[in-house]
Parts: structure tokens; sequence; C-alpha cells
């Protein structure tokens, strides 16, 4: 018969509640111990199988617990051997040293240190150590607990990267040999042992070994290298590591003969340059066969390479030198400045020619310093644009032009500023050139000047010509034909043909003797035999005569003349120039004027900076001008000869006439004028006091 139990526990239904709950207590109990046990199990075999060493030990320096891999680690035979060691001085070189690592408390396994312990043999590891204190709850350290994970391979190649590093950088900075390889053999004393370290070099013409230097033993400075060990390797060209049963081999087979003593290990790497052996590295122990091992050869050897770098550095700085003698001379003997710079554009060197034109006595003057140290800001920021330009872009900048202030004066330069690259193409600076070309420049602009004018005078010359072959010989031409058709036929043509052919022979004539008037004029102007006589004069007074002597034209095609001036403008001019200004000015009005068109003279004194002026305007409602003729108005190579609005005729030289008599005047002339509109012919004089 089975018992009855409750739902919840299976427990029988005649114990009380007490009971089964005991029970249930009894039973989580149990699962809970079975677990702490499966836990511990787990510990144990994690404990137990970690390939890194764990432990537990107090702070008088014993193991409370130790794994196998520790025991390992260290080199002790057992567990047992590990616990019962003193760990202060049997593990640490140093009281000191474990003092140290000691001295940190409270840290949790985030924090680890890496120093170095003493295994059973006494050889040196080096480990990381993951640890903690551990605490009771006053605060007293229970014991302390942690990892070690053997990272001497690690430390080692650290090391190894760290000694090369600093040779490598080294390499680069010395100048001496000797120092170099002083400082070479005291940095490979930190991986491999180098009390007994030596480098050589072969000489080949006289058949022996020199050594400039060598530790832990006396050497003759120079010896034959017949059969040595060091000539041997260095015929050979290939690293060497070997016993002393091997060396003992190739002294029997007459390879090489035995030099001092005999080496438990010896070891050399060649000096290569331009891969041809001319020395070699050797490092050696007399008494430890195990001091070096096939991974010390790439060591060497990379030493090697350095050394041998820093021997084509120096034959190379020699060239270099030679080779920069000639170039400074060659520099210095050219008549144009040279200079280079960094990227910062401060001076790295300049020539000869240009600490002269800096007024300079050395190089070291300019060194290190740029253009804002030697010129006006502008033009040294200016310059700075120009490189920052060429040095971003890559690009050379050639053969332009720039000004510089020196001394207050502008001085004018060509100037060719190109990049310098370095062997990875990236622009390190710049080298430029430049030429004073100041005096050339102001020959240049006198020669451009000379030869605009004799242009200008020989298109004047043709134009000149041109008038006088076209515009006289067609009213002369005319004045012939027409005397000759009266000549011959006078008797048969009747009085009106008569008079028509006089009246046509008179105006050619009248426009001849215009046009020969205007032209001499102008030529005697042109050749400098037409001075101005100046004089004190009345200019209203000179306006007014010629109104009056244009007003018949003016009635005749019904225009107002309009006067707008003072009684009193007095000027200092030449009254017979200035009177045929007026004379052309109205007449060309009248002549552009249509019918029942209006002319206003007006006149007034204005002050032009500080100088008292009488300005004259002649102002007409006529046909106007384009923008095309207006600007090529007063050049005789661009004459312009129009008819007026009666179709009236003109030389085309009133104008220009009067351009040239108001500049000898010291006046000036302008047009304004519109097309249908109208013109404005404004002139100024000096006014008279």
């Amino acid at each position: 018969m089975k018992n009855p139990t409750t739902p919840e526990g299976n427990l029988p239904k005649y114990l009380n509640n007490t009971e089964g709950e005991l029970l249930k207590k009894l039973s989580d109990q149990k699962i809970l111990i079975d677990s702490l046990k499966e836990i511990e199990n787990k510990y144990q075999d994690l404990f137990n199988n970690s390939i890194d060493g764990i432990y537990k030990s107090t702070e008088e320096g014993k193991f409370i617990e130790v794994n196998a891999s520790l025991v390992e680690m260290l080199g002790y035979d057992s567990k047992e051997e590990l616990l019962n060691i003193d760990i202060k001085t049997k593990l640490y070189f140093s009281i000191a040293d474990r003092d140290q690592e000691m001295s940190n408390v409270h840290r949790t396994f985030k924090k680890s240190d890496i120093y170095r312990l003493r295994k059973k043999d006494g050889s040196e590891i080096w480990v990381e150590d993951f640890g903690r204190n551990v605490f009771d709850i006053d605060g007293n350290t229970l014991y302390y607990e942690g990892i070690l994970r053997d990272v001497s391979e690690k430390k080692k190649n650290d090391d190894i990267l760290d000694v090369l590093l600093k040779i490598s950088k080294k390499g680069n900075a010395v100048s001496s040999l000797k120092d170099f390889v002083q400082f070479i053999q005291l940095e490979l004393g930190r991986i491999i042992d180098t009390s007994n370290f030596y480098i050589a070099f072969i000489n080949r013409d006289k058949q022996t070994i020199n050594i400039p230097f060598i530790s832990g033993e006396e050497s003759d400075e120079e010896f034959p290298a017949e059969k040595s060990m060091t000539a041997h390797l260095i015929n050979i060209n290939k690293p060497v590591l070997i016993y002393s049963e091997d060396i003992d081999r190739l002294i029997k087979k007459d390879i090489i003969k035995q030099i001092g003593p005999m080496s438990k290990v010896w070891l050399g790497v060649p000096l290569r340059v331009d891969e041809v052996a001319i020395g070699a590295i050797v490092v050696q122990s007399y008494d430890n066969e195990n001091a070096f091992k096939q991974s010390d050869i790439e060591l060497l050897e990379f030493v090697s390479s350095h050394i041998s770098l820093a021997i084509q550095r120096k034959k190379i700085y020699q060239e270099t030198l030679i080779s920069k003698q000639i170039l400074r001379t060659v520099l210095d003997n050219i008549p144009i400045n040279v200079f280079w710079k960094d990227t910062d554009s401060n001076f790295l060197g300049v020539n000869a020619i240009s600490l002269k034109g800096m007024a300079l006595e050395s190089e070291r003057d300019i060194i290190g310093k740029s253009d804002f140290d030697f010129f006006e800001r502008d033009d040294a920021e200016k310059y700075r644009a120009d490189e920052v330009d060429i040095m971003s872009s890559g690009k050379a900048k050639l053969n332009y032009e720039e000004g510089q202030i020196k001394n207050g004066e502008n001085r004018y330069f060509v100037t060719n500023k190109l990049p310098i690259f370095d062997e990875n193409n990236n622009v390190i600076g710049i080298v430029g050139t430049s030429e004073d070309i100041t005096e050339r420049r102001e020959i240049q602009i006198e020669l451009e000047k000379l030869t605009g004018e004799l242009k200008i005078q020989n298109e004047t010359k043709n134009k000149f010509f041109s008038i006088i072959s076209h515009d006289l010989i067609n009213p002369i031409a005319g004045i012939i034909g027409f005397s000759e058709l009266l000549k011959e036929d006078y008797s048969d043509l009747e009085p009106e043909k008569i008079k028509k052919y006089a009246t046509i022979i008179n105006k050619s004539a009248n426009f001849t003797l215009s046009l020969l008037h205007d032209l001499l004029e102008w030529s005697r102007v042109q050749i400098g035999s037409i001075e101005p006589d100046k004089e004190i004069f009345t200019l209203s007074d000179l306006l007014a005569h010629n109104i009056a002597g244009v007003n018949s034209l003016a009635f005749s095609k019904n225009i107002g003349l309009i006067s707008n001036f003072h009684q009193k403008l007095n000027v200092y001019a030449d009254k017979k120039m200035i009177s045929t200004i007026m004379r052309n000015l109205l007449s060309n009005a009248i002549k552009f004027t249509p019918q029942g068109g209006t002319i206003t003279i007006s006149s007034e004194e204005i002050s032009l900076n500080g100088k008292k002026l009488i300005e004259t305007t002649v102002t007409d409602t006529g046909v106007g001008m384009s923008e095309e003729k207006l600007k090529n108005l007063f050049k005789i190579e661009h004459n312009y000869r129009s008819t007026g609005t009666n179709n009236e005729s003109g030389t085309g030289m009133g104008l220009i006439l009067c351009k040239e008599f108001i500049e000898n005047n010291n006046g000036t002339i302008k047009v304004n004028s519109e097309l249908n509109v109208g013109s404005s012919f404004i002139f100024t004089l000096e006014a008279s006091s």
C-alpha cells in the first residue's frame, strides 16, 4: 500500500508541516553541497591544468598552494619542493625586488606587473603577475593569490626590438664609427653576451685585418689576415656560428690558424658594402658554449647592416662634400640670386650674390630666418603665398615678375621657384632664383614708349600724306577740270553754266586753301616751330568777337546762338591760338546743327586741385557722334571728315588743330556727345589773377 503524500513535496501525509519543512531543507542542502563539490572539482581541474602558474602565498614569503604549471615554470621537481622554499630569497634576485612587488596593496585582477624571477637553476625568467591581496573582515592580509605567466620570450623580443630601434636611431645620428660600435656593444649586452666583442675590417691590398674596436681582450690593432677566423668569415662572405670542436677541425684542415685562446663558441657576420664583404662583427665566449644560438645570427646581421650603412654614409658624405664644394663654387659665381628654403619658407641657404644684395656678411645671418626678417611685410606675405601654392601643388612657377621695396625704392625681379622633393616624392621645400631687372625694365619701358611714339608718328605721317594725296589732289583736280571747261568752251557756255563752274572752282579753291592752312599750322606745331605767345587777355571779349564772326552762318541756318559768360574772365594764353580754337568749335557746331537748332557758349571760373581755371563749353543740338568716333576724334591717324547738315564740307583737321593749340597753352579739351541729341566741347585755360 502506497503512503499518501502532499502534492508539493511527496512527503507522507502523516508527517506534520514542521518535519516536512526540515526534510525539504535537508534535500536543498544536499543539492547545494553537490553543486559546491562540482564547482570545486571544476576549480581544481582548472587550477591543475592551467598553462599559467597559479599560486597563493603568505606575506612572510611561503607558498600556500601552487599548481603544476608553476612548479614546471620555476624549474622545481614537485609541488612539495616549491611549497617549502623561502620566496624572498629563492625566487627574487634581491629582497628589494620582493618588497617592490608587495608594496602595491588592494590590487585587483585588472592590474598586472612584469618582473623577473630566479628559477631553481639560477637562470632568469620574466613573468607577468595578475595578483591581488585577500583580506579578512578586519582588513588584515590573509594571503596573496595570483596567476603568473611566462613572458620571457616576449620580454626578450621586446628588448631586441628596443635595442634594434636604438641602434637604428644612433646609426642615423652618430658621426664617429668608433662611438657607434661602442654604443652597439653596450646595447647588445642587454640581450646577448658581448663581453668579448669586436669589429674588424680587411685591407685587401695589404692583406691585413684592422680592429678599430675590441672588448674583453687585448689585441693588436692590425695583424696579418692570413688564415684568421675573421679572414675566413670575410672570404666566404657568410655568417658563421661555430663551436670549439668545429674550430679545431678547421685548424687541422689548415683552413685557419689558431690565434689566441680557443673559444667555446664563436659567432660572426660579414660587414658588406654593395654585397662585398669589407669586414666582420664578432662575439665569442671562452667559457659558455651555450652563450649564442642560431637566432642571434639575424640579430647581428641587422647590426651589421647598420654599421655598413654608417660606412656607406661616410663614403657618400665625402663624395657629397666634393659635389657640394663644386656646386657652391658655381652658385657663388653666377650673377643671379639663388636661395633654398624649407616648408615653412625659412632660408636653408643662399649664394654669395644674394648675401651681397641683402647686405649680409655670412650665410649664418640668414639661415633659419624668413622673408619677414628682411623685406616689407606686404612683399613677404606675397612671397610666402606664392611658395605655399607651389609646395601644395607640387608645380613650379617660372619666369614671373615680382616687385620689392628696397631702401624705399621699387625694384623688380624675374623669379623662378621650384618645389624640392624627397625620395618618397614628398615636398620638403623650394629652390628659387631671382634676377634684378629694374634697370633692364626701365630701359624696356622707355623702348616701348619710344616704339609707341614712333608708331604714332609713322601713322601720323602716313595719314598726313594720305590727306595731302587725297584731300588736296581731288579738289585741285576739280579746279583744273572745271577751269579747262571754262577755258575751252566759255564762248559756247551759257552764263548760268559759267556761274555754276565758277562757283564750284571757288568752293574747291577755298576748301583747298583752308586745308592747306590747317595742315601747315598742324605741321608747324608738330615740329615745334610755333611757340605760344602767351599774354593776359579777357576771354569773354574774344568769345564775343568770334560769336559775332559766325553770326551770319548761324542766321543762314536759323540757329540760335546763346551766350552765357561773365564779362571779366581773364586768361593767360596765346590769343591767336585761342581765337582759332573758338572759330573752329563754333563753325563745327553750326555745321552739324540742323535748321532751327541751338548753340550755347558758356564760360566760368573753376578750381581744380587748388588751381584756378577758366572752363569754356560749346554745346549744340546737332547730330552728335558715336562712341567709336568720340574715341578717335582728336587723332590724325583716325581723321574723320564729315559733311554738315546742309552738306557743308570740312577738312577734318580743325579739331586736331584745336587739341594741339589747347595743350600748347597748358589746357585740356574733352567731348560729351550723344547721337541725334548733340555734342558739348569743353576746354580749360589758365585763369589770370
